[in-house]
């Protein structure tokens, strides 16, 4: 290639660092013709000054571009990190609410369930206190009601108890059951962590510090 077409690239190619190029070339030729060189020579040393002006301002471009390249990966990747982990936590909360709704459910049932043995028990009191009534009539007085009629009630309310205890043990699983769902979905929440500001930045810094 003819040394005024090399010197001509620069402004030709009008990208990063022609007008220094042109301008190293200019500097080279007068420099040469000053010192009484030939027309020739003058030409030779503006085309070495600006190849090597063009050369050192591609390879700051590509540098640059490295490092842009560099950095777009540190953040895209930061930014998948907190997609995942934003994903991760939207469905463990769900699945949560999903549990805690099924716990609900088996709740209401355990107390409607509580609710209908202790109207049955009442009912049963009543009427054994009611045919232990028709009892003592018929027996003209003979039987002792009253201790009938205590022995009836006493009987009841063992029943009235056993049903609330066990309607109280119920209550108190669902709580645990309750406790290990939200226990298991912060566990989820925390195996996947959104990315770190200050760990992104250090390594933006990391990536563009050798080039500095």
């Amino acid at each position: 290639m003819c040394p005024p077409l090399l010197a001509a690239i620069p402004v030709i190619m009008g990208g990063a660092g022609s007008a220094g190029a042109v301008a190293a070339g200019t500097a080279a030729s007068s420099a040469a013709l000053a010192s009484g060189a030939t027309a020739a020579a003058a030409a030779t040393a503006a085309t070495s000054a600006s190849a090597a002006a063009v050369t050192a301002a591609w390879g700051t471009v590509a540098t640059a571009t490295t490092v842009a390249a560099s950095v777009g990966g540190t953040v895209m990747s930061a930014k998948a990190q907190n997609d995942s982990a934003e994903m991760n936590a939207r469905n463990a909360n769900i699945a949560a609410m999903q549990q805690d709704q099924q716990l609900n459910l088996q709740e209401s049932q355990v107390q409607e369930k509580s609710a209908g043995e202790r109207l049955d028990n009442a009912t049963k009191v009543q009427q054994a206190l009611a045919r232990a009534d028709m009892a003592a009539i018929n027996s003209g007085g003979m039987l002792n009601n009253d201790a009938i009629g205590q022995s009836i009630m006493r009987q009841g309310l063992v029943t009235e108890s056993t049903i609330l205890q066990n309607l109280d043990r119920n209550i108190d699983q669902f709580g645990l059951e309750r406790k290990g769902v939200r226990s298991s979905a912060q566990s989820r929440i925390n195996s996947v962590s959104a990315s770190s500001n200050t760990a992104t930045g250090l390594q933006i810094a990391g990536d563009v510090a050798p080039h500095l």
